[in-house]
């Protein structure tokens, strides 16, 4: 009896995963065929893993971990649909004011994550993706720093989605040390002060060679940037997600997509008036 429930265990969720596949396709197929606006630049706060784990009654690890395969699954759907550049943000700066406990299991859960990703092996490797960290990355533990130059080093020269993913990050101390370096030019003379504009601090951010932020889209209900982005989603339409981060599916995307669409439409509009 137990091998015949075992069996039919397996049967549904081999019918489940061939739904899953077929119905991406589907989804795919349709904001191609469609047309559908797609963002240049898409930027994700990847919020609501502890939460997810809580309410499904699993370790935070287990809710960080399943955050990470909605990772992977985004970067995939993006390079079906040729999006050139996302960003995620994975761990702010202020982060590093939780427990050392909750600290420490995120470095660590950072590190495997950033192991695994550059495996020989991994689906990464093949991808044509370009990978960047935007943050402070001289803040993080030694082994951590050098996977990630090892990352960036491998993928420098790809020409596919660009992904970038904001770690120890806020916006506003990218702002600060922007600044601070632009004083430091025109201290030596290699800038006039008089001249000083907006292009010149955007040069010295962490994001000089991103796309503009099309769109920014934080997940489980929170209405708030964390400190994300603030200069390069300016004119970014914001979109806020009621599901948690592991949770988020293919069809959000598409919504997200769709109102995306509604918005540059809204804009053609409003220009040709």
């Amino acid at each position: 009896m137990k091998v015949i429930y075992e069996n039919f265990l397996d049967i549904i969720e081999r019918c489940i995963n061939w739904w899953n596949y077929y119905f991406e396709i589907f989804l795919l197929h349709m904001i191609v065929v469609h047309k559908i606006a797609k963002p240049k630049h898409i930027a994700f706060i990847m919020d609501g893993n502890r939460r997810f784990a809580r309410e499904n009654n699993l370790p935070i690890p287990m809710g960080h971990m399943e955050g990470y395969q909605s990772f992977r699954r985004l970067i995939r759907w993006f390079i079906a649909l040729q999006v050139p550049e996302v960003t995620f943000y994975a761990f702010s700066i202020e982060n590093f004011k939780r427990s050392k406990a909750e600290v420490n299991l995120l470095l660590t859960l950072f590190q495997n994550v950033l192991l695994e990703m550059n495996r020989s092996e991994s689906e990464f490797k093949n991808s044509n993706v370009r990978f960047k960290m935007l943050g402070r990355i001289d803040l993080l533990p030694k082994d951590v720093q050098d996977h990630i130059h090892q990352m960036e080093t491998d993928s420098k020269n790809n020409s596919g989605l660009r992904v970038n993913i904001a770690l120890a990050y806020t916006s506003q101390d990218d702002i600060v040390r922007g600044i601070k370096n632009v004083c430091h030019q025109v201290k030596d003379g290699s800038l006039n002060v008089d001249t000083v504009g907006q292009d010149d601090i955007q040069r010295n951010l962490m994001t000089n060679d991103c796309n503009p932020v099309d769109v920014l889209v934080r997940t489980s209900g929170e209405s708030r940037l964390s400190d994300f982005l603030l200069w390069e989603a300016g004119d970014a339409m914001l979109c806020f997600v009621s599901k948690h981060w592991p949770k988020i599916t293919l069809w959000d995307i598409v919504k997200v997509f769709r109102e995306y669409q509604g918005y540059c439409d809204a804009l053609i509009q409003k220009t040709s008036v």
